[in-house]
């Protein structure tokens, strides 16, 4: 379980986060969005540990989170995570170093450290592709080696920062459906979208944000009053969508 309690960040003087209060349950599918530079990245950073917020208290599983940090992981897929094609590199290599935290940089891969590796790409239907140069792979296959190489790093919370971004359009659905049955495996999964139909589709509690927190309850209580109070003048495009 995640806790923040009367959190606030600023940054340059500027308030990026004011007051936020929330709580994200075990086992939850939560969904963050919000209008750009709503704060919905700086919030996931301060989770992590990445930045340090002004003031307020954040705790996992009722620990501090930089306490709790120091001896657990949270898998992460960041936003835009680029890579170079031409680096030879297979998916097998790429999940791998999702061991990095556990054994640093410069630690022995064994057997069983391949088959924790072996069991992330089954998760993500990408065994058959273990062995594949990642410079032949498609934006959707790149993703689930990003998820593999995270689940790989044994943790029971996957945040992932607008992972549709890198996903070819065909396949969105099958990636959300991938996230759906991860978390019902049992994985805490905190995810920042525009996508909003998707969002509400798929996960069971969306937390709207755009500084402060305009709402934080289950999917299908979001309706179009709270929507407008979340991306203010920006909501006219979303409602050609939503």
């Amino acid at each position: 379980m995640i806790e923040i309690k009367d959190l606030n960040y600023i940054a340059s003087n500027r308030k990026i986060l004011e007051n936020i209060n929330l709580t994200l349950a075990d086992n939850e599918f939560a969904a963050l969005i919000g209008p750009n530079g709503a704060g919905k990245s700086t919030l996931i950073k301060i989770i992590l540990g990445m930045l340090n917020q002004s003031s307020g208290t954040v705790a996992i599983d009722g620990v501090d989170n930089r306490k709790w940090l120091k001896g657990n992981i949270i898998a992460y897929l960041p936003q835009y995570e680029k890579f170079d094609r031409d680096f030879p590199a297979t998916s097998m290599d790429i999940t791998l170093m999702g061991l990095v935290g556990e054994k640093g940089i410069t630690g022995r891969i064994n057997k069983l450290d391949y088959k924790r590796a072996y069991k992330a790409l089954e998760q993500v239907n990408m065994y058959g592709k273990r062995d594949q140069l990642i410079g032949s792979l498609s934006g959707g296959e790149m993703q689930r080696v990003y998820i593999a190489r995270a689940l790989t790093a044994k943790s029971d919370y996957l945040f992932l920062d607008e992972p549709e971004a890198g996903v070819d359009k065909g396949q969105i659905e099958e990636f959300y459906n991938l996230l759906l049955k991860l978390n019902r495996s049992g994985k805490t999964i905190l995810l920042i979208s525009h996508d909003i139909g998707m969002m509400t589709e798929y996960s069971r509690y969306i937390i709207c944000l755009n500084k402060t927190l305009h709402c934080h309850t289950q999917s299908e209580l979001v309706n179009a009053d709270i929507l407008k109070k979340t991306y203010g003048d920006v909501m006219k495009l979303i409602e050609k969508r939503y």
